[in-house]
């Protein structure tokens, strides 16, 4: 801000000043109409209150000798009634005559001093969009209009509230960045409002600045000790207070910088994420503006850092997250939420939109090429979305229903978008296996007593067939037998396991052969469990079912 915009402000000011303090008089000589002989404790406060605005504002304004009334009589107001005096009919006379040399003085302040032209008219004016959001807290309208045309000039967003009982409703809908807070109010005083500010969890980082004319060094150490951030005397300069606005501004933007965005892939931090969907959650239950969420999960990002290491891994959440932040609208953000884990968060979104939007990133990410060292990989993610359709829906319900559907989208071959339709159970969901083997008669044993128990079977009668299906379908086990028609169940295992699309699928090795080298070989190849003909289906079963929970 240059010389030229301060003293258009400090002149935009002054004439507001002039305009108010005429206001003020008129209130203070109407009560000295109704005191006669002593002034009521009440009337002794609002006189005290009228010279402490005027010593304040005055001497920020540089009007010297209207400051230095209003500091006089505030001194002889508060020395009287320290000591327990009441203002007897000599010193309201003498408080009269002050009154009314401050009525001339104003009056000989003529509009040729006082600039006509507002901080805006300055074609030097330029508004910085999102710098941040200033609530000014102050019953003194010069203070108020002063400093609002000050930081707007600066590009700040401003907010202004001359009534400390309604302050916190303020705070609430504006959830402003720094608060600028006066410290002489009636009914609620400075003090008063930052307990309250303080006390709430949701407010800890709002930074609250004193503004006050007592400037004694014990008035600033008991402000500090409440809790305020800085504390700033009247009168102050222009540039003073906005440097320092600018200065916390900043070191609040680094600090945020820092809790709301992730470091390794500068997706939105999860604890952004609990911010906002609690914003939107509010927002519907406000006037039922919906809005989804789509939770989205690497598929086999395990298998891509042990085959990989962990700087690829890094390396490819950073991908997917450059890829989807340049494929959303502005209005869509996306968080990192744990690991390989992403939420993309879409306001004023139907499901059926939002399945459109996350189907078209699922087909443009897994079409795009990922080079690592010489190598493409070609990476996908599964995703569930969620969208709010209840009231009295939380949080946590939100995002564990989306996570429903993401784990379906898992379960039914990776690579998809499910949305959660409210009937989705996690419990119900069926686990699927392949069932590889040239013998009809153990293929339809198999085939029906373990889908008579709730597991999806599928079958395949020779090796090249079960690794085109396992690639397809993705099946949570298989149950390989060792001898088939075309190529044996060892390199049928170590095909399936050493493919990203497959690698994570567990494999039950069967064979007639008890040979030690055998099994060995089959477990080298990849296999998970081994068991020899002939065989107990309950072993068989147990077996299943030991391998599929220790996926989980």
């Amino acid at each position: 801000m240059n010389d030229r915009q301060v003293d258009m402000l400090m002149k935009a000011a002054q004439k507001t000043f002039v305009n108010e303090l005429g206001s003020k008089i008129e209130e203070m000589e109407e009560l000295f109409a109704a005191c006669k002989d002593e002034c009521s404790e009440y009337d002794t406060k609002r006189l005290l209150r009228f010279f402490h605005s005027i010593n304040g504002t005055a001497s920020t304004l540089n009007l010297d000798y209207i400051s230095s009334i209003g500091k006089e009589w505030e001194k002889n107001i508060k020395d009287l009634t320290d000591i327990g005096l009441n203002l007897d009919k000599d010193t309201l006379q003498d408080i009269y005559m002050a009154i009314n040399t401050i009525k001339k003085k104003i009056s000989n302040i003529g509009e040729k001093n006082i600039a006509r032209t507002t901080p805006n008219e300055s074609n030097e004016y330029i508004n910085m969009a999102d710098r941040g959001k200033i609530l000014l807290i102050d019953d003194d309208i010069t203070i108020l209009k002063l400093l609002e045309n000050a930081f707007v000039t600066e590009g700040y967003q401003v907010y202004i509230c001359d009534d400390s009982e309604s302050a916190m409703d303020t705070i609430a809908i504006t959830r402003p960045d720094i608060i600028i807070l006066d410290i002489m109010m009636p009914k609620v005083n400075g003090y008063e409002l930052l307990e309250k500010i303080k006390s709430k969890l949701e407010y800890s980082d709002i930074h609250v600045i004193f503004l006050s004319a007592k400037s004694e060094i014990d008035d600033r150490i008991n402000g500090l000790k409440a809790g305020a951030d800085d504390y700033i005397t009247k009168p102050f300069a222009i540039g003073e207070i906005t440097t320092k606005i600018e200065m916390i501004m900043r070191r609040s933007n680094n600090y945020k910088e820092k809790l709301l965005r992730d470091s390794l892939t500068d997706a939105c931090s999860r604890y952004y994420f609990n911010y906002r969907i609690a914003e939107e959650l509010e927002r519907y239950r406000r006037n039922g503006s919906i809005f989804s969420i789509a939770f989205i999960d690497m598929d086999n990002y395990k298998y891509i850092n042990d085959q990989y290491g962990h700087q690829t891994g890094d390396y490819v959440l950073k991908e997917l997250v450059s890829y989807i932040t340049g494929n959303i609208r502005g209005c869509d953000s996306i968080y990192r939420y744990g690991g390989e884990e992403f939420i993309i968060l879409m306001p004023d979104t139907t499901k059926e939109k939002a399945y459109m939007v996350i189907e078209r990133l699922r087909q443009g990410f897994g079409s795009k090429a990922i080079s690592i060292g010489g190598e493409v990989l070609i990476v996908t993610f599964s995703a569930g979305i969620k969208q709010v359709c209840e009231i009295n829906e939380t949080v946590d319900e939100i995002i564990n229903d989306a996570d429903k559907a993401m784990y379906y989208a898992k379960k039914s071959g990776r690579n998809k978008v499910m949305v959660h339709n409210g009937e989705i159970n996690i419990q119900n969901l069926r686990k699927t296996l392949l069932i590889v083997d040239d013998e009809n008669t153990i293929l339809k044993l198999l085939r029906d007593r373990l889908s008579s128990i709730g597991y999806n079977v599928i079958t395949a009668k020779d090796g090249n067939n079960a690794i085109k299906i396992a690639q397809e379908v993705r099946p949570d086990a298989i149950v390989l037998d060792l001898i088939l028609p075309d190529i044996d169940g060892f390199e049928v295992c170590k095909q399936i396991k050493e493919n990203i699309l497959t690698h994570s699928s567990k494999i039950i090795m069967l064979s007639k052969k008890k040979q030690k080298k055998s099994i060995v070989k089959g477990l080298y190849s990849g296999a998970d469990d081994y068991v020899t003909k002939p065989f107990s289906m309950s072993e068989l079963e147990a077996r299943i079912m030991r391998i599929i929970n220790s996926a989980n």
